[in-house]
């Protein structure tokens, strides 16, 4: 018999999300993905929206983290490589639309 409020439950019944913002410096920039350079540390999978201004243009692209390295001698300072995601297909404020056009 189980309690129906144990935390046996599937992993999709306990899916959430957690909003934080930071600021970060794009460093590199492909049409794959991204370098960035932030002073928070991000879990390899994590997912998250980026926003750029570029030229005044507000562009948003969905990403995920597969690196996080330290910057030896940088104190807190990590370089994550972050790949774009197809959640939705590119529109006229995706980073990556902006990045085949240039």
């Amino acid at each position: 018999m189980r309690d129906e409020g144990s935390s046996d439950a599937p992993a999709a019944d306990r899916l959430g999300i957690i909003t934080r913002l930071c600021q970060m410096r794009v460093l590199n920039c492909s049409a794959s993905g991204c370098l960035i350079e932030t002073e928070r540390r991000f879990d390899v999978g994590a997912v998250a929206s980026i926003r750029v201004v570029i030229d005044g243009r507000e562009l948003v692209d969905d990403v995920q983290i597969v690196r996080c390295q330290p910057i030896a001698g940088a104190g807190s300072v990590y370089h994550l490589g972050a790949r774009f995601l197809w959640t939705n297909p590119p529109g006229t404020h995706s980073l990556r639309t902006a990045l085949w056009r240039a």
